[in-house]
């Protein structure tokens, strides 16, 4: 998921519970889930790899895929690439410290980025049997009802994407690759720039008419131990560089999951992917060619990384020459 949502979500209120305990759902694909991800996969611009370089001319971008929450493998990891953030003249990331804090303080002060403030709450705009289910998933993760029915529908999709036991995950911040990389950088006096503004994320999402936000909340709804081992499942791919197949292979998994018809489901997964992915990466394209600096590094979620619109298929339709590196 994305580390400026990772922030707010620290602010819920809720009890911590146990360590995630998740199981690898690759193994348990049917033929037909295996065929499709092979089908998804085949023609997808640079699937694989966790850290590239695109060349042009002088300049030298280092693209790194990042994964936002902490785990002990990502130690060195970071020490690998210690040297190279030393020689970067900027370091770009999604959010740097004064982004967070800014949200932060942002959802203090302006209820409405998280929650509906005037009109129907979600008691009215679900049918009952739908709010039922909600609350419960909500409960399952510390939520009251009364908060859940004023949360924005697209927010509470990401909340309900994430399994219980990732609170405990969580009780000490975001503290993935991006973070190591952004603590090295400030280490060495390295200039760090945040690649959209804080509140990107809720202009994109809260643009939405609320009825369309609903349909989207309806992805949210995956059970707690469905949430589990996708979770765990995407950590697995992380570390083995596959962030395509992590993003195709969560839509295939989570589709049986979900009380939609599978096109239907699949239309609202694309529009998802297209709000959380690819505008941004059209976005961040901006800034990154704006740089002026020879070398500039770059660490974002893994999963900006792959597809069409991923940001290293946009870099060589711009003339750089791409290589994978050793992760």
């Amino acid at each position: 998921m994305i580390r400026l949502v990772f922030a707010v979500l620290l602010l819920l209120p809720g009890a911590l519970y146990a360590a995630c305990s998740g199981i690898d759902v690759r193994p348990d694909l049917d033929a037909a889930q295996r065929a499709e991800l092979d089908q998804r996969l085949a023609d997808m611009p640079y699937p694989a790899g966790n850290h590239w370089t695109a060349t042009k001319g002088a300049r030298t971008l280092r693209l790194v895929g990042t994964f936002h929450l902490d785990d002990p493998r990502l130690d060195p990891v970071a020490a690998r690439l210690e040297p190279l953030i030393q020689q970067a003249d900027r370091v770009m990331l999604e959010a740097t410290d004064t982004e967070m804090k800014a949200l932060q303080q942002a959802v203090a002060s302006r209820p409405e980025l998280m929650f509906i403030t005037s009109g129907p709450t979600l008691i009215d705009l679900l049918p009952p049997e739908e709010w039922d289910e909600l609350a419960k998933a909500a409960a399952a993760r510390g939520l009251p009802g009364f908060m859940v029915a004023k949360f924005q529908p697209w927010y509470l999709s990401i909340v309900l994407s994430t399994p219980p036991c990732m609170a405990a995950e969580m009780q000490n911040g975001p503290r993935g690759l991006d973070h190591r990389i952004m603590k090295i950088a400030q280490a060495g006096g390295i200039p760090t720039q945040a690649l959209e503004a804080y509140d990107t994320l809720f202009t994109i999402f809260g643009q939405d008419p609320l009825e369309e936000q609903v349909e989207m909340l309806r992805l949210g709804l995956v059970p707690p131990e469905g949430a589990e081992d996708a979770f765990e499942t995407l950590k697995l791919q992380y570390f083995e560089e596959a962030h395509g197949a992590a993003v195709e292979l969560s839509r295939i998994v989570s589709r049986p999951l979900i009380d939609l018809p599978p096109e239907e489901f699949d239309a609202e997964y694309d529009k998802l992917m297209d709000a959380i992915l690819t505008q941004r990466n059209m976005a961040w394209m901006d800034r990154i060619l704006a740089t002026t600096e020879e070398t500039v590094l770059i660490a974002v979620g893994a999963g900006h990384l792959s597809g069409e619109n991923g940001l290293l298929n946009l870099l060589e339709a711009e003339g750089y020459a791409l290589n994978r590196e050793a992760f």
